[in-house]
C-alpha cells in the first residue's frame, strides 16, 4: 500500500510539472518578442535572426516592427507553403536585413511575434542562411 501511495504522488508531481511547462511555453509564444541595439557610428548591415512563430508545430506569417527615431515601420514575413518540410521542421525561419545608411549611433528596436535567436548586431552575414529552412528578408 505504501508504494502505490508514493507511485501515485510521483505522478502527480510529474503531471504537474510538465503543465506547468506547457503553460509556460504556450504563454511565453503569445508574447512578442524584441530586442534593442545601438549600432555604432559606421555605415552597414544590421543583422537579426528571427524564428518563424507557430500554431501547433506549424510555421505561421511572422510580424516584424522596426522602431527608431527616424520612424516605424512594420511587415509581414510569410511562413512556408504548408507542403515545404520546412513548415513544420525547427529551426526555421528567416534573417532579417536592415541597411545602416547613415554613421550615426541610433537606437534601434526589433519587435516580432516570431523569435529573436540572434541579434540585432552589425556585421558579418549570420550562418542561418546557409541553413535551407531560412531565407533573407530585406
Amino acid at each position: 500500500m505504501r508504494k502505490s501511495h508514493l507511485s501515485a504522488a510521483i505522478v502527480l508531481i510529474l503531471l504537474t510539472s510538465a503543465t506547468a511547462v506547457a503553460w509556460a511555453a504556450r504563454s511565453a509564444a503569445t508574447r512578442p518578442s524584441n530586442a534593442s541595439y545601438t549600432p555604432p557610428a559606421e555605415t552597414g548591415m544590421i543583422y537579426t535572426v528571427i524564428n518563424y512563430s507557430r500554431a501547433g508545430s506549424v510555421a505561421q506569417h511572422t510580424y516584424v516592427t522596426v522602431d527608431s527615431e527616424d520612424g516605424s515601420r512594420t511587415l509581414i514575413v510569410p511562413g512556408p507553403y504548408l507542403n515545404s518540410p520546412c513548415s513544420t521542421s525547427t529551426p526555421s525561419g528567416f534573417v532579417f536585413r536592415l541597411r545602416h545608411n547613415m554613421p550615426d549611433s541610433i537606437p534601434v528596436t526589433i519587435t516580432t511575434t516570431g523569435t529573436i535567436v540572434r541579434g540585432p548586431y552589425q556585421g558579418d552575414v549570420p550562418m542561418e542562411l546557409l541553413h535551407a529552412c531560412y531565407k533573407l528578408v530585406k
